[in-house]
């Protein structure tokens, strides 16, 4: 094992998806390679080698001018409580503060004392909810890009479209709500879910319907209201996670239309 003296921190290229994707795997984690790629493409990945393996990773994407996500905060067992998550936030933090943005992060109940001991505060939370789809032929819509940007506060079309290229995904769309559906690593996800409670049950339900199996949704605050439902399909919670903030004191856009996130780590 190396010293820690010995580590080199590097930014991630296209070549070192398959060394995240380990990671991420090694984690248990629903990311796919298609996840890291868009970290990769759209924004920045953080990584500490050891002996020339990646060992820990953190990405950062922005999103416009205003803020960014970090997310995949990851560093393998036999090499954590050594302060290289903590160092590999720092540099997240530290790229966003240079572009003058503020910082948002999703954090597991167990990971937030990190971020608070950063200055990070808690501004929401939501709740993985786990269960299966029923696999119906149902017809997607085009999703609704700009109903999307109001909701979310920044203009995230890039991140949808690559959702939407995926094998099996597609958008449910109804009364100035939506829901994405897409594949990922051990589980499809659904998210996000924008709109008003009562449309936005509407068309979660349709892509619970025409998911082929294992499903994830992580409701905001806002989707609360959704909870019954996804109860009464079978669905269960799983974890909770702190939704901070860095450098901003409420959530950007319209938080009481966003009733599930793309998920903890694209917001």
């Amino acid at each position: 094992m190396s010293s820690d003296a010995a580590l080199a921190r590097v930014t991630l290229d296209a070549d070192g998806v398959a060394a995240a994707l380990r990671l991420s795997d090694e984690a248990g984690w629903n990311q796919s390679a298609d996840d890291w790629r868009v970290f990769v493409a759209q924004g920045t990945v953080f990584g500490a080698l050891g002996d020339g393996v990646l060992i820990g990773t953190a990405a950062v994407i922005p999103y416009g001018a205003a803020f960014g996500w970090i997310a995949m905060v990851l560093v393998t067992a036999g090499f954590r409580r050594r302060g290289i998550a903590a160092g590999l936030v720092d540099d997240c933090v530290a790229l966003l503060r240079r572009a003058g943005r503020a910082a948002f992060l999703d954090a597991s109940e167990q990971g937030a004392p990190l971020y608070a001991g950063r200055g990070f505060a808690r501004v929401g939370g939501l709740t993985r909810w786990a269960g299966e789809g029923a696999g119906e032929p149902v017809a997607a819509d085009p999703a609704p890009f700009a109903l999307d940007r109001a909701a979310f506060g920044a203009d995230r079309r890039f991140l949808l479209d690559d959702f939407l290229a995926r094998p099996g995904a597609g958008a449910f769309a109804d009364d100035d709500a939506y829901a994405l559906l897409r594949p990922g690593r051990r589980a499809w996800h659904i998210g996000p879910v924008i709109g008003l409670p009562e449309a936005g049950a509407r068309v979660l339900d349709r892509a619970i319907r025409a998911a082929p199996g294992s499903v994830v949704i992580d409701l905001l605050d806002a989707g609360a209201a959704l909870e019954p439902m996804l109860r009464a399909r079978g669905f269960r919670p799983l974890r909770r996670f702190q939704r901070m903030a860095l450098g901003a004191d409420v959530l950007p856009g319209e938080p009481a239309r966003t009733l599930a996130a793309a998920g903890p780590e694209f917001g």
